[in-house]
């Protein structure tokens, strides 16, 4: 999920910067305008995510989450005018989760991470302080920590399928814990690497 695919198209030439600055922006200003304008974004999104070669099954591992959100809303709906009002914040869903992946599918970690970097130098400048980089790195980390979660996870669903198991409760029951145990060794290995690179810098 989220996981950065290289390219040369001109979003990927586009500067990280510019990309975590305008993108949301956009979004923000469309779902603030009537659904018809918000379903033509999403429509562009699309348009792009394939013109930019993203597969199918790349799109829809992005997306999944707003797919299973949507069928546990409409299986809760009980008249006509929640369905609209569902359809309606499904369209926002898609159209942020959209964004977010066509942002981190052409920015590497290290171009988000120096993106953010220089937004949080440029305020600290405004408020003449020298930039600690703090909040960059833990922005970072979360963004690093995504894709590497959801690639944990495939790996270890593929290697239990590969034993023989099945997906159901059984799977998820014994495969939870392994996500747990080596996502906070890997967040914590990483911890310490930008920690002794701060203080080596």
């Amino acid at each position: 999920m989220f996981e950065y695919k290289k390219g040369n198209s001109f979003l990927h030439r586009c500067p990280a910067t510019f990309k975590i600055i305008f993108i949301p922006l956009i979004n923000i200003v469309f779902l603030f305008l009537p659904y018809y304008f918000i379903a033509a974004l999403v429509l562009l999104q699309f348009i792009l995510a394939f013109a930019l070669h993203f597969t199918v099954k790349e799109i829809y591992k992005d997306l999944r989450p707003v797919i299973y959100y949507g069928l546990l809303l409409f299986l809760l709906q009980f008249n006509l005018q929640n369905v609209r009002e569902t359809l309606l914040i499904l369209l926002k869903l898609l159209c942020i989760m959209q964004s977010a992946s066509l942002t981190f599918k052409t920015s590497s970690p290290l171009q988000i991470r120096e993106g953010v970097a220089s937004i949080e130098s440029f305020f600290c400048r405004l408020i003449r302080k020298k930039p600690a980089y703090t909040f960059t790195n833990a922005l970072s980390l979360f963004i690093i920590f995504i894709p590497m979660l959801s690639r944990v996870w495939e790996e270890a669903k593929k290697a239990w399928l590969i034993r023989g198991g099945k997906k159901g409760i059984k799977m998820y029951s014994a495969l939870l814990p392994v996500l747990f145990s080596v996502g906070m060794k890997k967040a914590y290995n990483m911890a310490r690497a930008v920690a002794i690179r701060s203080i080596t810098q």
